[in-house]
C-alpha cells in the first residue's frame, strides 16, 4: 500500500511537470497568430474604410450630356477614383462634372493596371467657372459628390494633384 501511494505521488509531479512544461513552452512560441503587428506598409483590415450602401438609382446624366459645339472651351482630364473607392468601382459607375446644376460633361470609367480611371471632358463658355465632380457607384448603390476645381482649359490631361484624384469620401 506505501509503494501505491509513492507510485501515485510521483505519477501526480509527472504530470504537474508535464503540464508546467507544456505552459512554459506554449508561453515562449515566437509564433504570432496576430499578423496586424508586422508592419509590411499594407494598411491592417481595422484601417481599411467600410462604406455602407445607399439607395441611390442610376442618374441621367449621359441623356444630359453636354453639346460641346454649344461651349467655346472645353478641357479634357483624366481622373483617378480615390483609394477609398477604387475596390467598389465597377464598369457601371459614373462620373459628371457639373456647373451649378447644369451637366458639363459625363465620362465612363476605365481600368488602367488596376485602377480606376474616367477620362472627362468638360465644357465653358468662361474659365472661371466652378465645377462639381458626382461619382455614382453602381456597386454601393450612391452618388458621391465634392468641389473639383475652376475651369481651366489649359490644364495637362494627367498630373498627379488633387485635380486629379478628388476625394469624394473624407
Amino acid at each position: 500500500m506505501l509503494l501505491n501511494k509513492k507510485k501515485n505521488m510521483k505519477m501526480k509531479k509527472s504530470i504537474l511537470a508535464l503540464a508546467a512544461l507544456a505552459f512554459i513552452a506554449w508561453g515562449c512560441s515566437s509564433s504570432h497568430d496576430d499578423e496586424d503587428d508586422i508592419d509590411n506598409g499594407q494598411p491592417n483590415n481595422s484601417e481599411i474604410q467600410t462604406i455602407p450602401e445607399g439607395n441611390d438609382v442610376r442618374p441621367e446624366w449621359q441623356a444630359q450630356s453636354p453639346n460641346f459645339d454649344f461651349f467655346e472651351q472645353i478641357m479634357t482630364v483624366d481622373v483617378v477614383l480615390q483609394d477609398t473607392l477604387q475596390r467598389y468601382a465597377s464598369m457601371a459607375d459614373l462620373l459628371c462634372a457639373k456647373v451649378g446644376e447644369e451637366v458639363r460633361g459625363v465620362a465612363l470609367p476605365k481600368e488602367v493596371n488596376g485602377q480606376w480611371e474616367f477620362p472627362i471632358t468638360v465644357a465653358s463658355n468662361s474659365g472661371d467657372e466652378e465645377i462639381n465632380l458626382y461619382y455614382y457607384c453602381e456597386r454601393l448603390h450612391r452618388i458621391f459628390s465634392t468641389y473639383w476645381t475652376v475651369f481651366d482649359s489649359t490644364l495637362p490631361p494627367t498630373g498627379n494633384d488633387a485635380v486629379y484624384q478628388p476625394d469624394f469620401v473624407k
